[in-house]
């Protein structure tokens, strides 16, 4: 679906475009001129995290990371959302899941009817970057919480060795995005730094700066709570092997306690002469010595600190 957004004061342009299908191709290719090599950039689902700029259209490309809610068909927490910078249009690729960036791109546009193009790209990429901390808030306090019932030594091990594997799997998406969008930015500074086609005001320059701060904090939370949750995997990792330990060790004693009876009265259960096998009394004799050995191992396995 292609949507063409109203011209500001400054002749700036926001073309957005929500699940490019064919009849979008053939409109952005026939009425913009944008290259089939950036449109095919611009909607891939695992294009990296970068940026790109095509001297023969004096067109840039913008691929950003941006997070999104997992869904039971696909689970990846992490999607491209593409932009194309045209003189004075912008083009913003996104699907059904990464949506919401247009919300951003009309606040982009509507705060200073004067701004210029790049302006009003990062103040987007500063509103996506700024997104990464609510999802960072939710994974802590479910880690939290998976800390809280490893503590109390929660008997349903395994609920929690799952959740533990899925905040794994979804910090490693988010650290990934994060570091992808990080590349980003710091190709942006290098094209501004050697003014390679790109010159940018002080303001711009402020406002790059700005997305760098907040995408490299995004970065350090996010490795922070990947540490974290690596070494509560590894520390519960050690409890559930302590508790097996433990299981094995009252086996283990089990086993030598009871292996002593069975002993002494498969003889009295034997047809040969026995001390007082004849005698009525005889069974409890037989229980008697079975005790003896059974008191000593006890002995014998706690003086050794066994038990």
């Amino acid at each position: 679906m292609l949507r063409v957004g109203r011209k500001t004061k400054a002749d700036n342009q926001i073309i957005s475009v929500i699940d490019m299908d064919p009849q979008d191709r053939t409109k952005l290719m026939d009425n913009y001129h944008l290259t089939g090599e950036f449109l095919r950039y611009a909607t891939d689902p695992l294009e990296r995290a970068r940026v790109e700029f095509n001297s023969f259209t004096e067109n840039w490309l913008i691929v950003y990371n941006v997070p999104v809610a997992a869904t039971s068909a696909d689970h990846r927490v992490i999607h491209p959302v593409s932009f194309i910078i045209k003189a004075d249009q912008l083009f913003v690729f996104v699907t059904t899941q990464t949506k919401y960036v247009l919300s951003m791109t009309t606040e982009a546009n509507s705060d200073d009817q004067t701004r210029g193009m790049w302006d009003s790209v990062f103040t987007i990429l500063f509103e996506i970057t700024t997104t990464y901390f609510d999802h960072i808030q939710r994974l802590t306090e479910a880690r939290t919480q998976i800390e809280s019932h490893l503590r109390q030594r929660q008997r349903n091990n395994s609920q929690h060795i799952f959740e533990l594997a899925n905040l794994s799997t979804d910090l490693t998406y988010y650290l990934t995005g994060a570091n992808g969008n990080l590349v980003a930015i710091s190709q942006l500074r290098l094209a501004a730094k050697r003014a390679a086609n790109l010159e940018l005001s002080s303001i711009s320059q402020s406002q790059l700066e700005d997305v760098e701060v907040e995408a490299r904090q995004a970065q350090e939370m996010l490795e922070l709570n990947s540490d974290i949750v690596d070494k509560l995997s590894n520390t519960y990792n050690n409890l559930l092997n302590n508790n097996l330990n433990q299981v094995m060790k009252l086996l283990t004693i089990y086993s030598v306690v009871l292996m002593i009876p069975p002993i002494i009265f498969g003889f009295y259960g034997m047809n040969m002469s026995l001390p007082l096998a004849d005698k009525e009394w005889g069974w409890l004799f037989s229980i008697l010595i079975s005790l003896i050995p059974i008191i000593w191992v006890m002995y014998r396995l706690h003086h050794d600190h066994f038990i």
